[in-house]
Parts: C-alpha cells; structure tokens; sequence
C-alpha cells in the first residue's frame, strides 16, 4: 500500500499513517507536491490524500480509513461498533468541511467572526461537534468512540482535536473543545498519552515540535 499526500499531518492522512504505524502494517509514506499528486492518478475525485493497493485507488478518508483499520484490527468487526466508527468519520468529515469553508473569506475580521459564530451554542459547529461528543457518552464516555479498544476513528479524532485547538483556526478558541466537550477531550488525551503515539511524534518533529 501506498499513501499518496503532500508532507502534511491533516487528521485525513495522518490516522492512517500512525494506524499503519502502530500495529505494523506495511504502508509507503509517499510525500510529495501537487505535481506528482495530480500525476499519480490516483486522485479518483481530484481530491487527496489517496491510497494505492496494488495499484489501485481508494480515495476518500473513510473508506481508506476503513479498508486499513479491516486490515490492522483498528475497525470493530461488530456491525453496531462499525457503525458508530462510521458516524464519527461523517461527523467529523462535516466539520472540516465546515471548518475549511471558512479558509475562503478573504476579510479576516468577518472570517474571526464567522468561526466564532459556529462556536456558539447555537452554533453549527458545536452542533456538530456534540453529536461526536454524544457517540462517546454513548460509549460511556471511557476514551474510546467503538468498545473498549482503540479504532481508527479515535486516531482520527486525536488529530482532529489538535488541529482546531492549537490556535492556528483564528476564532476558534484554543479552549473550545476541552471546554464544551469532555468526552472529546478525554479522547484526545488518551490517545496523547499512548507510547506509541508519542514515538510517531518523535519520528515527525517539524510536525510535532514540542511546546
């Protein structure tokens, strides 16, 4: 298998990195620029990351992150606990999107703004975010979407909860997640703590320089 994506540690690429990572699954880390991505054709729908197997392209994060996980042990086997592995890429995939739809107003005041806004209460954003929060409380709120076990869902999370809390998303507080929602945060920090994460960190230092 081979991932095609730029040197970047967005949460769509890097869950299945580190669940390669962790439990030793082969997977060629291909890093490369927008050239060689839209060169490779594996770019199904245009867009990126994707994963080649045998020469074959997956090309959506869900379905990469399901076929690894299927493959690794990082995806239940139980149909209730895949489902809820499911729920949380959907969700988690409409809050980038809504995240990243921001990226395009040019006036930052009225972008600051907008975030802001989708924090609120009332907000989309929080509403999204608390059906995430919802699915982990259902789960009984133990540091895991599915079970008792780590998933990839819970990688991907991890990332996720990084990326919108370390203050690079004007407007969106550095607080906001471990605020407003303690499953999540919970979550996060779990998967923070695991050795084996904390390894992959080392091994990526201009991603995860420490603070």
């Amino acid at each position: 298998m081979t991932l095609w994506y730029l040197d970047h540690h967005f949460w769509r690429a890097e869950c299945v990195r580190l669940s390669c990572f962790m439990t030793g699954l082969p997977l060629e880390d291909k890093r490369v620029g927008y050239d060689e991505l839209y060169g490779s054709g594996m770019l199904t729908f245009g867009t990126f990351p994707a994963l080649e197997v045998n020469g074959r392209s997956i090309a959506q994060t869900h379905a990469m992150a399901a076929f690894v996980g299927k493959l690794n042990g990082h995806y239940p086997s139980d149909p209730w606990l895949a489902a809820k592995v499911d729920e949380i890429f959907a969700g988690l995939t409409d809050a980038t999107d809504l995240i990243t739809g921001t990226m395009s107003i040019r006036n930052p005041q009225q972008k600051i703004q907008t975030r802001q806004q989708m924090c609120q209460k009332d907000g989309r954003l929080t509403m999204l975010l608390s059906g995430v929060e919802n699915i982990l409380a259902q789960n009984g709120s133990n540091g895991f979407t599915a079970g008792n076990s780590l998933t990839i869902a819970d990688l991907a999370l991890w990332r996720a909860v990084n990326w919108m809390s370390c203050g690079t998303l004007d407007g969106i507080p550095t607080d906001y997640i471990s605020h407003c929602f303690p499953s999540l945060w919970k979550l996060h920090c779990q998967v923070e703590a695991m050795p084996t994460v904390q390894d992959w960190k080392q091994r990526n230092p201009h991603h995860y320089r420490r603070r």
